[in-house]
């Protein structure tokens, strides 16, 4: 930054002085002048310009660029999300392909699913796993620099993980130049957002920075007796020991109360039903008696340090505390009664406190050897997960959806599940190798190989002890060519697993879930860096499902299960010209349940759309008024299976969002509509007896000032 800028004076002022002599009819004209900077490498962890990222460290733990990194990877960036006015981690998902989000309708969790596998319970936070077989607390999509989808089995570099891929949330950093921005928004269903976004020096060689980041939010919702309220604040500290050492301390604290909504029936939403259409309006629960509050605290640090330019060291380190008090009523399978008026439900109650360690240590290593040039990585990580857990259930009596009485309701005696409420202890130990190979004119070869071993211990208050002890090697081979062009093409094979707890009516303990992916695709980069496209097609299967045991009923099971989902996605992100910003995916799934002792066996699986489609378009209206922008998407859902035996469909839907921007000085005006024709539409069923309502209209007006 200092030769950039010393190089602009020099500049500036040879052209003054050219100037000036130029004026003088008997003095020789200087000759030009030419200045050259080198471009600074983007970095992984700081601000996206425009929406497109050329490197993401997630894949490889590393600053690969995203166009030689042979697996699917996208990057939603903070500025995508502005633009968009994303208010949750669902909705940065919505224009990924392969991504489907919010399936679960609104009911206070980050539910999405890669490539048709639910993925909710695998969110990593900068490299490291958030929870363990949870997902409890949704993110706040404000206090993160960028969003990266890893798609497909990356159990090698993570450990545990699901078959689809997962998510890595890329927390925002104290930054290099100062900062200090203030918003709010208002919006329908009394939406209100106050937000706070502040960086700078604190000292004069600027070494030491600091960074925080804080919001407080609250709305209501179409259905009756729902609101929720949210707030978080994160300071982080970025300390430059030297020109090789560097220390970053990250730290933030969320709360939120929500009162979430279960579902309604499918008859009398997506079928019919002899009493008409249900209101989308309509509070299945127990009026101030549903609520889901939670409180998650994060604090750790990343240091680095590089011995030589080959030679380097890196650790992450980090402990978060997450809690939960829960009562909420959930609609029963069970579902109508025969009227088709009166809605089963039950009420559950979770009480959930946990705590988890989580550290990485890796040391990497760039050599050449025989005209190979080699970027290897060692890695060694260690998750410990406890969690102190109290479930229980209550009685309700139903509920008339057509004519509520809520003050009718009826409630049963508070009955602990006995056989949920106690403690989990989850150990798990990696050893992880990866080599990044470059030889030839442009060929990368990817190796990875990893070793875990899992221990987990759940003691349950009946006195019950179960525990399961997994060990499991899983591996990664990928193998592209990157032409000077910008054109790669690009295969590899990954593998994932998930330990299970449990035991055949033998006793024998479950094996892992086991995913494996072949997967081929062709990307593309533009020679300035600001477009990408890529191409993929995948086959991924999902093993030793559990499923019910033939011979000894259904209260056992074996694992003979299996799942294969063969796709292809189409994603481009990048500037189309210097006024026009374009983010489009297209995604085809045919999944299938492969194996099973169940009625599923060839069924599609639910939540999984066969198509998905998206496009958003942000372009400059310079030309009219300056600090005038537009932006526009649509995004389109296709149909899903209803329930496991397919007997019926969730209807496909298209839904409308825009947006309106007016910079000028240090203010930034948005306006932002979702769904914009305000479409009826149902996101997803598990059941015939349980769907989920789709988000209304949105509409959110918002301003910004940007004191430095």
């Amino acid at each position: 930054m200092k030769f950039q800028t010393a190089a602009l004076v020099a500049a500036t002022l040879s052209t003054s002085m050219a100037n000036a002599e130029a004026l003088q009819p008997d003095h020789q004209t200087l000759p030009e002048v030419a200045v050259k900077t080198n471009k600074i490498a983007e970095s992984t962890t700081a601000p996206i310009k425009k929406y497109r990222a050329s490197q993401a460290r997630t894949a490889t733990k590393t600053d690969l660029p995203i166009n030689e990194t042979s697996q699917s990877i996208s990057v939603v960036s903070s500025e995508q999300m502005r633009d968009q006015a994303t208010q949750t981690l669902a909705e940065s998902l919505r224009f990924v392909a392969g991504v489907d989000a919010g399936q679960r309708g609104r009911r206070g969790l980050d539910d999405f699913s890669i490539r048709g596998f639910v993925q909710s319970d695998y969110v990593l936070r900068d490299g490291m796993r958030m929870a363990y077989d949870l997902s409890w607390i949704q993110a706040e999509p404000f206090g993160l620099e960028r969003v990266e989808v890893l798609k497909g089995p990356s159990s090698v570099l993570y450990g545990q993980t699901g078959p689809g891929g997962f998510v890595n949330l890329v927390s925002k950093r104290p930054t290099d130049t100062p900062m200090a921005r203030f918003g709010m928004a208002f919006g329908n269903y009394q939406q209100q957002q106050y937000t706070a976004d502040i960086s700078d020096a604190l000292n004069q060689d600027k070494t030491l920075r600091y960074r925080l980041v804080a919001l407080t939010a609250s709305s209501d919702d179409q259905v009756d007796f729902v609101d929720r309220k949210r707030q978080y604040v994160a300071p982080s500290l970025t300390w430059d020991i030297s020109d090789n050492t560097s220390l970053t301390v990250l730290t933030s604290y969320q709360k939120s109360s929500y009162v979430p909504i279960r579902g309604l029936p499918a008859d009398g939403t997506i079928l019919p039903n002899i009493n008409g259409d249900i209101s989308f309006k309509r509070f299945v629960g127990v009026p101030g008696l549903d609520h889901y509050d939670t409180e998650q605290t994060l604090l750790g640090y990343e240091f680095s340090h590089a011995f030589n330019a080959h030679l380097s060291f890196r650790q992450n380190v980090r402990y978060n505390t997450l809690n939960l008090d829960g009562t909420f009523t959930e609609p029963s399978n069970q579902g109508l009664l025969a009227n088709k008026q009166d809605y089963r439900r039950a009420i559950s109650i979770r009480q959930l406190s946990a705590q988890m360690w989580t550290i990485d240590h890796q040391l990497a290593a760039n050599f050449d050897l025989a005209g190979f040039k080699h970027q290897m990585l060692f890695g060694v990580d260690n998750i410990r997960y406890y969690l102190n857990r109290y479930y229980a259930n209550r009685s309700v009596t139903p509920l008339n959806l057509y004519s509520p009485n809520y003050s009718a309701a009826v409630l049963g005696n508070v009955v602990t599940k006995a056989d949920s409420t106690g403690t989990d202890e989850l150990t798990q130990q990696g050893l992880y190798w990866q080599d990044l190979v470059k030889f030839g004119e442009g060929w990368n070869l990817q190796l990875g190989l990893r070793h875990d071993r899992s221990e987990i211990n759940q003691n349950r208050i009946t006195g019950i002890n179960i525990q399961s002890n997994a060990h499991k090697t899983t591996g990664k081979l990928g193998l592209l060519y990157a032409f000077e062009n910008g054109w790669s093409p690009y295969v590899s094979y990954s593998e994932s697993f998930v330990p299970l707890v449990g035991s055949t009516f033998a006793g024998t303990p479950f094996v892992p879930e086991t995913g494996q992916q072949k997967e081929a695709g062709l990307k593309y980069a533009s020679p300035d860096q600001r477009f990408s496209t890529t191409f993929s097609v995948y086959e991924l299967k999902r093993q030793n499902v559990t499923t019910n045991d033939p011979v000894n009923g259904p209260s056992f099971s074996v694992q003979t299960g299996e799942q294969r989902h063969r796709g292809f996605e189409w994603e481009a992100t990048g500037q189309v010209t210097d006024d026009l910003n374009l983010v489009a995916s297209y995604t085809y799934i045919d999944a299938e349940v492969t194996k099973s002792n169940s009625t599923n066996l060839g069924k599609r699986p639910i939540l999984v759309a066969n198509h998905m489609a998206n496009a958003w378009l942000n372009y400059k209206l310079s030309a009219i008024l300056p600090g005038l922008s537009v932006g526009a998407g649509v995004r389109h859902i296709g149909k899903q299976a209803g329930n496991e035996t397919n007997t019926f469909d969730v209807p496909d839907y298209t839904l409308f969002d825009a947006g309106i921007y007016y910079t000028r000085d240090a203010w930034r005006f948005a306006l932002n509509g979702k769904n914009l024709a305000n479409k009826r539409y149902m996101a997803g069923c598990s059941s015939q007896s349980v769907c989920f309502t789709g988000d209304p209209q949105m509409l959110l007006l918002t301003a910004n000032y940007a004191f430095k």
